[in-house]
């Protein structure tokens, strides 16, 4: 949404040039022609939850209602798989459904508020259930542990590794051809019929979480919606609607610390807080989804849903009427064109991110690309260069604007 709902208040602009510091009467977003609140703007805490409910009802609730169609779509794939391992069609189908549930899961590793989201550590989240450990653990993943939990025939529950479940581990049964070198089968053993076995029992732990998900979101559930969309008023979960925005900000911060970090420095050599840098030209063992090459495909898919929280969808309110509706309509306006820069020079990359790596021909040249993104240098770690910039506004200017939280992985960093 592109167009805001709010007017600023001059005169609290003024208390904020006097304060130094955002008041809680500076937070009011919006208010009448008369310098009064009123002209029937929403204003204050009525406009953070208006945001929250847009948000919840038009981007979170449906991106885990369509993860759970292509989830179901997988498993009836993985359970023909299974049934008949050797066929070249079954299992072509079962990776078809895999990038399809992949992309569609991405969107959601961006928005781990509420149920989806951590219930213990210092990042727990309001309502948080970890339900998103048992769809997904990037980037925790053991390839012969999950071949030695198919060779022993293991059920697959709650008390399951992370490292060998969830669509990481899928990945892996599905695309990994042949004999591990690292951990070859005992003579006789048909690793294949017991890879696509073990794979259909993961796959429906997935598609049982999936469920679970929109049921603890959805109003014909327990309706996690209503407790987002009420927060400060009614809602159990949050207080105030700024708690709830300041989950949503900590969430966000996946595109910081995991997209930009771990999927982008990590793999082209560039390094993070967190991230070593690889001594070489490139680290293509480090990308996502090296098996299935669909790495580039899951950045845009978080690339792509930060910036629908941020301008909002389909005439919904998004973060940047918040900005508005204090008059910081550039710093709505640079973030905006920032991810589309980034996303324009991810679209570009014809062969894809994962060749992209593959095509980086030194770390110097690689680390002068992301210092000069515009300078048409190294594409993969220009997309670094676009994604930083982008991440730099956010979470410099625009958290100190809406006064947002950040994740405490993220406390320190500089990159």
């Amino acid at each position: 949404m592109t167009l805001s709902r709010f007017r600023s208040l001059p005169a609290i602009a003024l208390a904020f040039l006097l304060t130094g510091c955002p008041s809680d009467d500076y937070r009011d977003f919006g208010s009448g022609d008369d310098g009064e609140p009123g002209g029937g703007d929403l204003i204050g805490d009525d406009a953070r939850r208006a945001v929250l409910a847009d948000i919840g009802a038009g981007i979170i609730l449906p991106s885990l209602r369509a993860f759970e169609e292509s989830a179901d779509t997988l498993q009836s794939a993985v359970t023909a798989h299974a049934a008949a391992p050797a066929q070249a069609q079954a299992l072509d189908e079962a990776r078809a459904a895999w990038r399809a549930a992949m992309q569609r899961w991405q969107r959601n590793e961006a928005l781990q508020v509420g149920p989806a989201g951590r219930n213990t550590g210092l990042d727990a989240t309001p309502g948080g259930a970890g339900l998103r450990d048992r769809i997904y653990t990037y980037p925790f993943r053991t390839p012969c542990s999950i071949d030695q939990a198919a060779l022993d025939d293991a059920a697959v529950d709650e008390n399951t590794a992370i490292t060998i479940r969830g669509l990481g581990a899928l990945e892996y049964l599905l695309f990994f051809e042949g004999v591990n070198p690292d951990c070859p089968p005992p003579d006789g053993a048909d690793l294949a019929a017991k890879r696509a076995q073990y794979a259909e029992r993961v796959t429906d732990t997935i598609a049982a979480t999936a469920g679970e998900l929109v049921a603890r979101w959805s109003p014909e559930g327990d309706d996690f919606l209503s407790e987002w969309s009420s927060a400060g008023a009614g809602s159990g979960t949050y207080m105030r609607p700024q708690a709830a925005l300041d989950a949503l900000s900590v969430a966000l911060f996946y595109v910081e610390k995991e997209t930009k970090d771990r999927k982008i420095a990590g793999p082209t050599g560039i390094g993070a807080t967190g991230v070593d840098p690889c001594g070489d030209a490139n680290c293509p063992e480090r990308l996502e989804s090296r098996l299935s090459m669909t790495s580039g495909a899951n950045i845009r898919a978080n690339l792509a849903v930060f910036r629908d929280v941020f301008t909002g969808v389909e005439d919904g309110m998004g973060v940047n009427d918040l900005l508005r509706g204090i008059g910081r309509d550039d710093l709505a306006d640079e973030m905006i064109a920032e991810l589309d820069d980034t996303l324009a020079q991810l679209d570009a990359l014809e062969a894809g991110f994962d060749a992209a790596v593959l095509a980086i021909p030194s770390n110097e040249a690689c680390i002068n690309a992301s210092a000069n993104p515009d300078g048409g240098g190294v594409p993969a770690c220009a997309l670094h260069g676009y994604i930083r910039r982008a991440m730099d506004t956010f979470r410099g200017p625009i958290v100190a604007a809406l006064s947002l939280a950040t994740p405490n992985a993220a406390a320190g960093d500089n990159d």
